[in-house]
């Protein structure tokens, strides 16, 4: 073992356990209650270190068969929440335990049991380990080095959300037709929006399908939110996201209000985002919402 592999291997023995517990302030706050924006991003790093501490190595020691360094890139995202993210309020505590399981040679499959005001919830993210080509601006998807492959042992059957997700990769789970109720174009900010690779973080996808989404929902006839501001109206309460592709930086994104299905005091909505230059598809996003304003 290399003098550099050997602390990044001290390092992974310093990687902190879970449960974690956080009390709740301002950073982890938005106008409509918890931010799912924030909560994405605890749930990835916890999801992170768990792929670590099974590989026993820190995250910079994610390496691939030819030494390049991997990236945990999350392909599917589920969240189901026990009660309306708006019922988190300043100084609850929310207490995350986090469980990582092999799924594929190059994927992982976690789960992350959730708990504040009182309520539990829950967040599964899948991922792949992929090359970041930082010229083309693509992910490879790539195997880790042998001697963290060795350690890397794959279940015998995957979960649920592993097969959703290849389905809706192939195009076979979300059908709404090809004609979007609304089109909303935004370009992210390489200051909140990208992580620390150059990679457009996982968490920015919901936020930018919102930020949309709050658009584009007042163009309808009749707007189901009319005299009330959408973000702070409604609450999410489960949400499937589907990553496909990421966008280079300062390229912009087009986001298309697929669907809308207003059901009693609950939203269901289907947004899709795909790159402005060439239409590529980079994800899918099936969100249900709550009333917790009537409109």
């Amino acid at each position: 073992m290399s003098a550099a592999a050997s602390v990044r291997r001290a390092g992974a023995d310093l990687l902190p356990a879970t449960p974690r517990r956080v009390r709740i302030g301002m950073p982890q706050l938005d106008p409509g209650g918890l931010s799912e924006g924030w909560l994405y991003r605890h749930c990835g790093d916890l999801h992170w270190e768990a792929i670590g501490r099974e590989l026993g190595v820190t995250s910079d020691g994610f390496r691939g068969e030819g030494g390049d360094r991997l990236y945990p890139t999350v392909v599917a995202l589920r969240a189901r929440y026990g009660a309306p993210l708006a019922d988190v309020r300043e100084n609850d505590v929310l207490d995350a335990d986090v469980r990582v399981t092999p799924c594929g040679r190059a994927c992982a499959h976690g789960r992350l049991g959730l708990s504040a005001a009182g309520q539990t919830s829950s967040v599964e993210l899948v991922t792949t380990f992929a090359v970041h080509d930082r010229r083309a601006g693509t992910l490879r998807m790539a195997v880790p080095a042998p001697e963290l492959a060795a350690r890397w042992r794959p279940l015998a059957d995957p979960p649920a959300l592993v097969r959703l997700a290849k389905a809706a990769r192939a195009g076979l789970l979300l059908e709404d037709g090809d004609r979007p109720l609304g089109v909303w174009t935004l370009e992210p900010s390489p200051y909140a929006d990208y992580n620390g690779a150059g990679l457009l973080y996982f968490a920015a996808y919901p936020t930018l399908a919102d930020t949309a989404e709050r658009k584009l929902v007042s163009q309808l006839s009749p707007a189901p939110g009319q005299g009330v501001e959408w973000a702070t109206a409604t609450s999410v309460v489960a949400r499937d996201v589907f990553f496909y592709a990421n966008l280079p930086l300062g390229e912009s994104l087009v986001a298309q209000l697929m669907s809308f299905e207003r059901r009693g005091d609950s939203v269901k909505t289907h947004v899709r985002l795909l790159r402005a230059r060439g239409a590529i598809r980079m994800a899918d996003l099936v969100t249900e919402r709550r009333f917790v304003r009537q409109p």
